[in-house]
């Protein structure tokens, strides 16, 4: 389950709805990005999250990523590196008898610049820089087992709008990985943001 909350806070009627909805559908690990630390809390089970580059004012309980699974996480890391640009949370959980890597990520949207900085960043400069930074880690982690890469990619997939160079950086990222959310999404009808792959 893969879904940003829009930083709505835990006790919103938003939020409570939208826990309520996902735990209905009984799933193994939710991704939720924008989020809070206690996003998750009723749900059981275990979290591990990411507060990320602050972009605007944001409560201290606010996480960009946020990773709940039924079972215990392994080889928990917070990515430094992209915690810069973006944010992005990483662990080992296993499904059935399965194990399996989840990266939780949050790459910046077009206009992403840290808060406060001045002069801002330029528009795609956050999104660009992480997706260089994230490519090394994809192709160690795809090396060594089973990955799933979800969260808000922050870009329409195929191609729909935005710098070519910025898509083929989000392309090159994610090479040897397949996009499940790609295209038009049966029941919305329409390209996600929001991505697994």
């Amino acid at each position: 389950m893969n879904w940003n909350i829009e930083r709505r806070a835990p006790a919103s009627w938003q939020a409570m709805s939208l826990i309520e909805e996902i735990a209905e559908l009984v799933p193994d690990v939710i991704c939720l990005t924008e989020a809070w630390k206690q996003s998750l809390e009723s749900a059981g089970g275990y979290s591990i999250s990411s507060h990320g580059v602050a972009w605007s004012n944001q409560h201290p309980d606010e996480r960009k990523v946020l990773l709940w699974s039924r079972e215990p996480w392994q080889d928990v890391q917070v990515v430094e590196r992209l915690e810069k640009t973006g944010s992005a949370v990483t662990g080992l959980t296993n499904i059935g008898q399965r194990q399996i890597r989840f990266v939780g990520i949050c790459i910046p949207y077009h206009f992403a610049s840290p808060l406060g900085q001045e002069p801002r960043e330029k528009p795609w400069h956050q999104h660009e820089e992480y997706l260089r930074h994230l490519k090394p880690l994809l192709e160690q982690w795809r090396n060594e087992g089973s990955v799933i890469v979800v969260g808000d990619y922050n870009r329409r997939i195929p191609y729909a709008w935005g710098p070519k160079r910025s898509y083929e950086l989000l392309e090159s990222a994610l090479d040897g990985y397949s996009i499940a959310t790609s295209g038009i999404l049966p029941g919305v009808n329409e390209k996600s943001i929001d991505h697994v792959a």
